[in-house]
């Protein structure tokens, strides 16, 4: 016989077999659930959040190339090569272009990915995701 505390769902005694597996299938499905509602939650987003990550998964490239040369860069400078220096920053002009390409039609979207947007969590997720994938 169990003896209840008064709270719902919590007793002072073991469970027995059959209430320990419906309590299990409960919490499986339960995370079932929750996985599906996570899932479907990436799929929500706005359209303008679906173009803005659009715009960035086609930038990350660029930006990786543009992190990647400018340490290069730097590491030039310190080293006092000049020349490589000089060569460094053409080819980092060419992406910076190809980033400022995106900039304007990024900042129209931007008003619809910020902090109290339910697409904000989303986005800067993808954000952290790109910049974790940068190798250089």
């Amino acid at each position: 016989m169990k003896r209840s505390l008064g709270i719902i769902g919590v007793s002072c005694c073991p469970l027995n077999i059959s209430e320990v597996a419906m309590l299990t299938r409960s919490r499986i499905a339960l995370g079932m659930l929750a996985s599906m509602l996570v899932a479907g939650n990436a799929f929500a987003v706005s359209k303008e959040a679906q173009e803005f990550m659009s715009i960035q998964r086609k930038m990350a490239p660029d930006q990786c190339e543009l992190q990647r040369l400018s340490t290069q860069a730097a590491a030039a400078q310190r080293a006092g090569d000049r020349g490589k220096r000089i060569e460094l920053d053409k080819r980092m002009e060419a992406v910076v272009k190809r980033l400022q390409a995106n900039q304007p039609r990024l900042q129209e979207l931007a008003k619809y990915v910020q902090a109290p947007s339910p697409d904000y969590q989303a986005v800067m997720q993808q954000t952290i995701d790109l910049r974790a994938k940068c190798k250089f």
